[in-house]
């Protein structure tokens, strides 16, 4: 036969052992802490939840000194931004660690880049700065004598001996002037041809053979220049003498085609 073991209390006694007798007095209650006085020192160290607020942020002069640095025309503000950040978190247990040696490294980089171009400028000789920095100069063609048979298309011409105006029969011409196109002119060189013939023929059977390859060549080019009613064609081609040295050159020339009257500018064909 078990035994069952049964312990009652009485209602509201509490447990054992923790009732005053009776008619004893009352326990008192716990006293509650007393608050640090001036001496006491401060709370302990507690978990990451009840640290300082500032662990927590960024740097501010950090930031600055990355900023400062990226854009390189602060000098030597993002160095000094970023020493004062290093010591700011230090001492503040601050992020931005990272940052501030960024902007340091930045600084120093544009330091030495503005140092290497300062001494690569010095280095160059004043005379090929000077040269290299100068606005080009616009020349013009000065005039100058050339043989009749080393004329080139574009080249203006002046030709004192009226052969390059509309003229009776053929001149025989040594040399001609070529001038800038800007300056009164009597003609613009605007095609040559080589003559495929195997002996000289006759002034009138060669100013022929001339008059039609020019035509061919430049009749359409005078006809899309505004002043085209003014204009007609001349050209030189090989004297006895050019002719046996081996000359075989034709040069087809755009004159004014009032005679006397000169051009003033280079023709838009």
């Amino acid at each position: 036969m078990g035994w069952s073991l049964v312990m009652t209390y009485p209602p509201g006694s509490g447990f054992p052992g923790n009732d005053p007798a009776p008619g004893a007095a009352p326990q008192p209650a716990y006293p509650e802490p007393p608050y640090p006085g001036p001496g006491d020192p401060g709370p302990l160290p507690g978990p990451a939840s009840h640290r300082p607020a500032g662990a927590t942020t960024t740097n501010g002069l950090a930031i600055a000194s990355l900023v400062t640095g990226v854009f390189g025309c602060f000098g030597i503000i993002s160095l000094i931004l970023g020493a004062i950040a290093l010591k700011q978190i230090k001492d503040r247990g601050q992020k931005g660690r990272g940052l501030a040696i960024a902007g340091i490294v930045l600084s120093l980089l544009w330091g030495v880049i503005g140092g290497a171009s300062y001494l690569f400028i010095k280095s160059l000789d004043k005379d090929d700065l000077a040269k290299s920095l100068a606005s080009p100069r616009v020349t013009s063609t000065k005039p100058k004598d050339v043989r009749a048979n080393n004329m080139r298309v574009g080249d203006c011409i002046n030709d004192n001996s009226g052969a390059s105006t509309a003229t009776d029969g053929p001149v025989k011409v040594e040399s001609v002037k070529v001038v800038p196109c800007n300056a009164p002119h009597d003609g613009e060189v605007l095609a040559t041809f080589r003559l495929a013939m195997a002996t000289l023929p006759s002034e009138s059977q060669m100013s022929k053979v001339a008059s039609a390859g020019c035509q061919q060549r430049i009749g359409r080019r005078l006809s899309r220049d505004p002043a085209r009613a003014n204009l007609a064609t001349s050209y030189y081609f090989p004297t006895t003498q050019s002719w046996a040295s081996g000359d075989r050159m034709i040069t087809c020339v755009a004159v004014h085609a009032r005679e006397g009257a000169k051009l003033t500018r280079k023709l838009r064909t």
